[in-house]
């Protein structure tokens, strides 16, 4: 039987269980041999019980955390979140972080095997103590270009890969055949004193984590890539590995 692995949503039309923001994620579970369940709010209160049906959590790609939500949030110097978020061109979603936080910190104490991607990658960090780089251009020195283009056509920028040899993440990836990636986000983990993850990848040119996992547990790993985009076909395809580890993990 193929296991049951939820998959969490975002706000929004596209993110309905057929949407077009949802359903890359349950195809790129599906072809790996999974059974993907669609999560929402309603989740929220019900962790212990939803999770009882379910053998994995993909937690998928979204806006920012808001600061307001963080478990351990960082030093605002007196500020307002609300300024903060402002200055560095954050786009909350509140709602999203009320349902999915206590999810990801629930399947962590139930040891289930999870997969972040881009911000699900941030929420893996965030809810378990950690905090962010919140804005790269803001606060990296960097000529390499971390997020999407500029709308309508929202295309993924590209950038060289490293991930470290010795990780859990490298027995999936192999370090020296998995070495670009398509990137679409403007926030990564922060590597502080607060950092409750191992870093797994980095971007070789400017040191931005790249990947995470959770040392101690079954399978807990975060890629700030995108594997399941499906208009990146070479990465989507170059990247199913990784979801085949998340499914068999899970079965």
């Amino acid at each position: 039987m193929r296991p049951k692995i939820g998959i969490t949503s975002g706000l929004g039309e596209t993110w309905t269980g057929t949407g077009l923001s949802w359903r890359p994620y349950a195809a790129a579970v599906e072809r790996a041999g999974g059974d993907p369940v669609f999560l929402d709010r309603a989740t929220l209160g019900r962790e212990v019980a939803v999770l009882a049906d379910l053998r994995g959590v993909l937690f998928s790609g979204g806006l920012d955390v808001d600061l307001t939500r963080y478990p351990n949030p960082p030093d605002l110097h007196g500020l307002p979140a609300a300024t903060v978020m402002r200055q560095f061109h954050m786009q909350p979603e509140p709602l999203r972080d009320e349902y999915e936080l206590p999810l990801l910190q629930e399947a962590i104490q139930r040891d289930l095997p999870v997969l972040g991607i881009c911000r699900g990658c941030q929420v893996l960090n965030v809810a378990l103590g950690g905090r962010l780089v919140l804005d790269i251009a803001s606060e990296v020195e960097t000529t390499i270009e971390h997020p999407a283009g500029p709308p309508p056509e929202r295309i993924s920028s590209g950038h060289a890969l490293s991930i470290l040899p010795g990780t859990f993440l490298s027995g999936i990836l192999a370090p020296e055949e998995f070495l670009i990636c398509n990137s679409r986000h403007h926030q990564a983990v922060r590597a502080d004193e607060a950092l409750p993850t191992r870093v797994a990848a980095v971007c070789p040119e400017d040191g931005v984590i790249e990947a995470i996992e959770v040392p101690g547990r079954r399978w807990a790993v975060g890629v700030q890539w995108h594997p399941e985009h499906a208009q990146d076909h070479e990465v989507r395809e170059r990247y199913a590995p990784l979801f085949r580890a998340l499914v068999t993990a899970c079965a």
